[in-house]
């Protein structure tokens, strides 16, 4: 049986859209997100909302199926952790896996992998998900 996301490069061999196969502690978020896409011929940027987040990636949901790309740049708002304080956007490189339609909520949700964090940004969504409860486990046949 092949999988949504099967690819043949050696990059995506291990991918995989179930919540348990990623393999890492996993954050439910409500997180603004951009998605731009780098085209030779014009440049789209497309909005949404993470709902799942790890150190390796997310999880977001739009109003748009958004194409498989290798090569993205990802903008995410992250609220800050005590009041008073103003959200920092974290630029990252990364990879759209996946979009499959969630019947469940009406939109589209789209997979997401990081590639290269610009700055700090890596430790510095590092620190924030250290300090947040981690998501409940979600059984395969849920």
């Amino acid at each position: 049986m092949h999988d949504a996301t099967t690819m043949n490069d050696d990059f995506s061999d291990q991918l995989r859209t179930d919540w348990e196969a990623r393999g890492e502690t996993r954050y439910l978020v409500n997180w603004k997100v951009a998605i731009v896409y780098q085209d030779a011929d014009q440049r789209l940027s497309f909005r949404g909302r993470i709902f799942d987040i790890s150190k390796s990636g997310f999880s977001l949901h739009s109003e748009h199926s958004l194409p498989v790309a290798d090569r993205v740049t990802v903008l995410i708002s992250i609220p800050p952790m005590a009041t008073g304080q103003a959200p920092k956007v974290v630029e990252v490189k990364s990879r759209v896996v996946y979009t499959v339609l969630s019947g469940e909520f009406n939109l589209f949700r789209t997979g997401v992998q990081f590639g290269e964090f610009k700055a700090d940004g890596k430790q510095f969504l590092e620190r924030n998900l250290a300090g947040r409860n981690p998501a409940p486990f979600k059984p395969a046949n849920s």
